[in-house]
């Protein structure tokens, strides 16, 4: 087993929250876990490291890091700007079936029960959206840009106060879409994204 697959590995229970923020990765339990040496273990570690998934703490050991307010205050303005932009590209030429699909997915995930599955609905959610923006580039940055906020979908269980107003939220982006109304669907975008900031602060709760 070589280090990608075990950054891989652990990269899934920390964005999936096997992990929690906090969680002390220690290189010779993972070692024997995986049934590998060391060497692997560390290298998946400084990858987990440099993409921000674990924080070093003053002794030295690395755990799963968590996101301050201030850090997902951040992402949400990154996220902002470039999914505004591609519904801003895509809404133009946003046929029917689009909106359909949009919100047939929406629909779906009102009862959906595994968080993962909550994510890829999402995902495919506002890909939906943005798909006719034509940008490529820009799709994939906002995909990376999502990974970041994979922990937000533990906070939001099937009938919690959370995923209604999930729901609520992209029906106000589809109805605005259906309009052609370009002010109020990156407005309602916005709010929605703003939400998303709330929900991950409270990750730690």
């Amino acid at each position: 087993m070589d280090s990608n697959v075990i950054t891989a590995a652990l990269r899934r229970e920390i964005e999936g929250g096997n992990l929690l923020p906090g969680t002390v990765l220690k290189q010779e339990l993972l070692a024997e876990r995986f049934g590998v040496s060391r060497q692997p273990v560390r290298q998946a570690l400084d990858r987990l490291l440099a993409s921000g998934l674990l924080d070093r703490r003053p002794d030295r050991s690395l755990a799963v890091a968590g996101l301050t307010e201030e850090q997902a205050r951040e992402l949400a303005e990154i996220r902002a700007a470039l999914e505004k932009m591609a519904l801003r590209g895509s809404l133009p030429i946003l046929g029917d079936s689009d909106l359909r699909k949009a919100h047939r997915l929406n629909e779906d995930l009102v009862d959906e029960e595994n968080p993962a599955i909550l994510e890829e609905l999402d995902v495919a959610f506002h890909r939906t959206l943005y798909g006719r923006c034509g940008n490529a580039r820009l799709l994939f940055m906002i995909d990376e840009l999502r990974r970041e906020s994979r922990r937000a979908y533990l906070k939001q269980p099937k009938g919690s106060d959370e995923r209604v107003s999930l729901h609520a939220e992209h029906c106000a982006i589809i109805e605005a879409c259906a309009r052609r109304d370009e002010a109020a669907a990156l407005q309602a975008l916005s709010a929605h994204l703003q939400m998303t900031t709330a929900r991950l602060t409270r990750e730690g709760e």
